[in-house]
């Protein structure tokens, strides 16, 4: 609407002279008094039915007739003219108000609603006139609307998401006492902070306007009327809204803190908020499962009851875990917690092979991997040893552990592993053992053991070993004789099988061989030969693919 602008004072004077001016002021008779019309104030107020125009002028003699003319603010036309009434009493010379109600209607008997600028016209007994001039007050003769806000709750929580603002809106025609009616079908606008921005709302056929804000920012919400060349503006005393944010306690378990991959683990716990001295079950409430601290999405999502419980089944880890769960909502602080898993990888171990050479050694070789469908790799091979039993299902005995190597890669994210062991029986059974392990990240590896392998060879003997003397002179001959045999369910005796007489010179630890020999059909052998130098001798068969090599006793001859 139009503003209000303050009383224009207009001073007008008019002086009606007769007669000539005399030259001389000692010879001409006294000037006539001037007759003027000065208008001091002008004013309106509301009255009964309508609005009171008042305007006080200043004359020399009594006025006797004053009119007021209407202009339509926006164009200027002259809407309505009145004549207004003299004070009770009749005008006196001197200050005198002249006033008239203006009713709503059509002229020439009421005033259509609208802004005007008030002119007037007047004359006095003297003669004087006063024409119409400049504007000596406005007149917002418009219905005033007023708006009661219902109340409603300023902070904002999470038991508080979706308040509601409305109120009744109602007009009254200009002047006082006039009956407040609905402002019904009409626009009302909601105005809030500046990321709200405002938003247009129509009122009922009973004034009532009604507005539910969703999850609303923080700050001041109102209700205006804006207005129109027949309405004022109208505004609603603001509501402004905080933001109060509630504690959140979230307490989770884990079915099982150590799994082996695959098995089936869930989580289950309580989320709750405090919105006084008692925590309260948080329902409906997205539970967020997180692998790790820092992931940028969930891996799963639960859903909290009615009594703020949930349960989630967890996706299968091939690693250890730290479950970071999250819960938390609108106006809620959000709560953490982390469950600690550990996830241990089945092994196997395959392509085992294990056998034995004829000078008792172990040569085994095979690979240990994760059991198929299990994703990931084997760190190392520590913890990986050979053992052996001379029954097929035990008792097993640790031969050796497998050392550190260069391996490759073998079966499902394997190693592969090989090496050689001294054998402690010529017929045994040998498998390989996997103990498992923890990685750097927790990782559990299950133990595992390969199938059995056999691995066996004839254990031979040289038996009734002897020398023809202990004391052999310079250059003298010496003689050295023995037994071969092999045990098969008893000791037989080996035929024509190669023996090698050998020496270790006194002072030396390194053995070598003067003499072959061959078994005959009892399996003995003999060989004579110059004795070179005192020695400690013996007799070796290196046996072959079924047989195991053998040592005589030792013997020292010293030569004189």
């Amino acid at each position: 609407m139009r503003g209000s602008r303050g009383p224009v004072v207009l001073a007008v004077a008019f002086a009606l002279i007769g007669g000539a001016f005399a030259g001389a002021a000692a010879a001409s008779p006294a000037p006539p008094p001037v007759d003027t019309i000065t208008i001091v104030s002008a004013s309106t107020a509301p009255v009964s039915g309508g609005v009171q125009l008042s305007v006080t002028a200043d004359s020399t003699t009594p006025i006797v007739t004053m009119n007021a003319h209407m202009l339509d603010a926006t164009t200027s036309d002259d809407v309505l003219d009145v004549a207004m009434n003299p004070p009770a009493g009749g005008a006196m010379a001197g200050l005198s108000t002249w006033s008239v109600t203006l009713t709503p209607g059509i002229p020439p008997t009421g005033l259509p609603l609208g802004d005007y600028d008030v002119t007037v016209d007047a004359t006095d007994q003297g003669g004087a006139t006063l024409p119409a001039g400049p504007t000596v007050t406005t007149l917002p003769f418009v219905n005033v609307p007023s708006i009661t806000p219902a109340p409603v709750n300023p902070v904002i929580s999470y038991d508080n998401q979706t308040p509601t603002i409305s109120g009744t809106v109602t007009e009254t025609a200009p002047g006082a006492g006039s009956p407040a009616v609905p402002y019904a079908d009409q626009q009302v606008v909601l105005a809030g902070p500046p990321a709200f921005g405002s938003l247009p709302l129509t009122t009922d056929m009973n004034g009532d306007y009604s507005y539910t804000l969703t999850a609303p920012m923080p700050g001041a919400y109102t209700v205006e009327v804006l207005p129109t060349s027949t309405l004022a503006a109208a505004s609603a005393p603001p509501a402004t809204f905080t933001v109060q944010y509630y504690p959140v306690a979230i307490s989770a378990s884990l079915s099982a803190k150590t799994i082996t991959y695959g098995g089936k683990v869930t989580v289950s716990g309580t989320v709750s908020y405090q919105p006084g001295s008692t925590p309260v079950p948080l329902t409906g409430a997205d539970v967020s499962i997180y692998d790790r601290a820092g992931a940028p999405h969930p891996v799963q999502t639960a859903v909290t009851d009615a009594k703020g419980h949930f349960t989630a089944t967890l996706p299968k880890e091939a690693a250890s875990v730290h479950w970071v769960l999250q819960a938390g909502g609108p106006y809620l602080a959000t709560a953490t917690v982390t469950l600690p898993m550990k996830v241990s990888l089945p092994t196997v171990i395959s392509g085992f092979q294990a056998t034995l050479s004829q000078f008792w050694q172990v040569s085994y070789r095979g690979c240990v991997a994760l059991a198929v469908g299990v994703p990931g790799y084997i760190p190392a091979l520590s913890g990986l040893t050979i053992q052996y039993s001379a029954r097929p299902n035990g008792p097993w005995h640790t031969l050796g552990t497998v050392p550190r190597q260069k391996s490759v890669l073998c079966g499902n994210g394997g190693q592969t592993f090989g090496g050689t062991l001294a054998a402690k029986l010529n017929y045994a059974y040998y498998r390989a053992v996997y103990a498992g392990g923890t990685d750097t990240a927790g990782t559990g590896y299950l133990p595992s053991a390969s199938g059995r392998v056999l691995a066996w060879k004839y254990e031979d003997r040289i038996t009734s070993f002897s020398v023809s003397s202990r004391a052999v002179p310079k250059r003298g001959r010496l003689t050295v004789a023995g037994q071969l045999q092999y045990f098969s369910g008893k000791w037989r005796d080996y035929a024509r099988q190669t023996v090698y007489v050998i020496l270790r010179p006194q002072g030396s630890n390194t053995w070598y061989y003067i003499a072959v020999a061959t078994t005959n059909t009892a399996g003995r052998f003999s060989a004579t030969f110059t004795d070179p130098v005192s020695a400690t001798w013996s007799a070796e068969y290196f046996g072959n693919s079924a047989h195991l090599a053998t040592l005589a006793p030792a013997i020292y001859v010293r030569v004189t």
